[in-house]
């Protein structure tokens, strides 16, 4: 009954029933006092009723041609590789302690572990909220120093849009000294996520080479933060560390409803780094993925139901209004065609504007899927 078409004819809901001016909708034959209203013959004291009706009761069917922006920044405009991906927020906490300062083949943990964090956090899209919280930089691994490194927890650069030199300045501020609060650091960072927005997509990447020394319980301070933060991606990463160290690491994670990675050199920790950048651009773009498709879904109900919220509302008025109080049946006849015309010339507008809405949300789909198996081949392939 209805027509389909994929492009649609915009309207201009000012002009839809004036008489005189719009002669695509109403056309009159003077020599047998006849005026045609969307496709339908009447006559002309018929048409007056219409017209009537219409300037009185007429259902604004253009509210219900509502269009979608789909070029939002919802992960960069699409291409996560050059823009941000919006509210998401990540934090790296570096152990700093004492132990960072030993060697691996030569080269010191912490300066491997700086390089790699900083080239992970510098090549993260622009726009993307980072962070590094530092512990164990404080006083050094004496007893009587205990107190307050176990409280120097920092956060060398504050969570937020972040530019290079800013990441780099920060990576030379600090050096390996003292002893290793996991679990304060761990509380410290929940209380920057909790001050950071309550919608936003958050990570938590914490990289140590030792278990908790300063009295706390790591176990609870997870669990505490997996409470107030249900949806916040966790990654532990346990490097060049002992057995007994990794187990509790690896419980942290697990508390956490996180991932346990692990690492004993530069190349390791280089490739863990490379791959937690990947899955971050690949959850960047399944984000994307259900936010378009929410918002086009959305955006048809929305039409559908405002379409037969209108449509209802005229029939009901012209019920009640005219056909009800008017005897004349065959300007009640005619009038009720012409409505019925009306309405659904504008339902086929509707579905026009939602097919081309779908068209494109199944391109950018489609666009999106395709980068999810390019970055799955570059996890493949060790990038």
């Amino acid at each position: 009954m209805l027509l389909f078409v994929v492009f649609i004819t915009w309207l201009n809901p000012l002009k839809w029933f004036n008489a005189k001016n719009e002669q695509e909708d109403f056309s009159e034959n003077d020599a047998i006092g006849t005026t045609t209203a969307y496709g339908v013959k009447m006559q002309n004291n018929c048409f007056k009723q219409f017209d009537d009706f219409i300037k009185t009761y007429g259902a604004d069917y253009s509210k219900c041609l509502a269009d979608i922006n789909f070029n939002k920044d919802y992960c960069g405009g699409f291409d996560p590789d050059t823009q941000g991906l919006s509210d998401v927020n990540i934090i790296v906490i570096l152990d700093s302690s004492g132990s960072m300062a030993e060697k691996i083949d030569s080269e010191v943990k912490i300066n491997i572990a700086k390089k790699d964090i900083l080239d992970f956090l510098t090549k993260m899209p622009q726009g993307v909220k980072t962070g590094l919280v530092v512990y164990g930089h404080k006083g050094s691994n004496s007893i009587t120093d205990k107190d307050l490194s176990c409280k120097g927890i920092e956060e060398v650069v504050k969570l937020g849009g972040n530019n290079n030199s800013n990441i780099i300045a920060a990576m030379d501020s600090f050096s390996p000294k003292g002893w290793t609060p996991i679990a304060g650091s761990i509380d410290f960072t929940k209380n920057i996520f909790n001050n950071s927005g309550k919608n936003n997509k958050n990570y938590l990447i914490l990289l140590s080479d030792g278990a908790e020394s300063c009295n706390g319980d790591p176990l609870v301070a997870v669990g505490d933060l997996k409470f107030e933060i249900p949806d916040i991606k966790l990654i532990v990463i346990a490097f060049a560390t002992d057995g007994n160290t990794r187990d509790l690491l690896r419980k942290i994670a697990e508390q956490g409803g996180g991932s346990y990675l692990s690492a004993n050199n530069s190349s390791e920790i280089t490739k863990v780094f490379n791959n937690q950048l990947l899955a971050i651009k690949k959850d960047c773009l399944r984000m994307t993925i259900l936010k378009a498709l929410s918002i086009n879904n959305a955006n048809n109900s929305k039409n559908l139901n405002c379409w037969i919220t209108a449509q209802k509302k005229e029939v009901n008025d012209f019920t009640i209004n005219v056909s009800n109080k008017s005897v004349d049946a065959e300007c009640n006849l005619e009038t009720s065609e012409a409505l019925q015309a009306r309405y659904t010339e504008f339902w086929g507008k509707k579905q026009e504007l939602e097919e081309k809405n779908n068209i494109i949300y199944k391109k950018i789909e489609e666009d999106l899927n395709n980068q999810l198996k390019d970055l799955e081949i570059l996890k493949n392939q060790n990038y």
